[in-house]
């Protein structure tokens, strides 16, 4: 993914900050799937994975507005909250302000491959809705990063968007697309899927065992750890 393109993604995210969990709540603005109800549906399911998933020393990885966060916090001794767009990170720090929490939580600012993280800082890392938004070639280097930050018996989980045959009919596995806000204003993002091939492909690739938690019309959710 060429430069100008994650600038503009980071002005789209910096832009829907406010609305940004309507995608999980009404099941819009996603340029996918025409039924909302396909997404509010399968949210709760991804919520009971996020809940047995928190624990230890906890990384949200792309965080967001924080939205998975009220289902892991209680159980996790740490919190890191790391995102590119400011604006998403002041909405996830509302949350941990709402809920008491802030003073064991890390807020941090920047593009994810231009930032180090401490070997073995980890016990869990949660990315949500992050791989589908890296090409081919960006992955290996999340994985890469993913094995160097987590503990020896850490564990990860990505929630992400699911390539099914309900989603072919309005996308491409692999596409650009133009998404609008609720200002009106409109922005290209790029877009990859997976389905479960590919997600068995991680295995041998990568070197991880793998659960697959969720696999549903519009989502996905796979945990792993790493062969050390």
């Amino acid at each position: 993914m060429d430069a100008e393109l994650r600038r503009r993604m980071l002005d789209y995210y910096d832009e829907r900050a406010p609305d940004y969990e309507e995608a999980y709540t009404l099941g819009t603005g996603t340029a996918s799937i025409a039924d909302p109800a396909v997404f509010t549906r399968e949210i709760p399911q991804l919520f009971d994975v996020v809940r047995r998933f928190g624990q230890g020393r906890f990384l949200d990885l792309a965080c967001g507005t924080g939205y998975w966060l009220p289902h892991y916090a209680d159980t996790c001794s740490s919190i890191t909250l790391f995102d590119q767009s400011s604006k998403m990170l002041a909405e996830a720090r509302l949350k941990t302000d709402r809920r008491g929490i802030t003073d064991r939580c890390v807020f941090r600012c920047g593009d994810f491959f231009d930032s180090a993280f401490e070997p073995a800082a980890y016990d869990r890392v949660l990315m949500g809705f992050f791989l589908s938004h890296l090409t081919g070639e960006q992955e290996p280097i999340l994985f890469e990063s993913l094995r160097r930050m987590l503990s020896g018996d850490g564990r990860f989980l990505i929630l992400d968007s699911a390539w099914t045959a309900e989603r072919a009919k309005f996308n491409e596995k692999e596409e650009r697309q133009q998404r609008r806000v609720n200002s009106g204003a409109t922005f290209e993002v790029y877009k990859r899927y997976c389905d479960r091939a590919d997600i068995a492909g991680w295995t041998a690739t990568y070197g991880v065992t793998l659960e697959i938690e969720h696999f549903g019309t519009a989502f996905y959710a796979v945990s792993g750890t790493f062969a050390r």
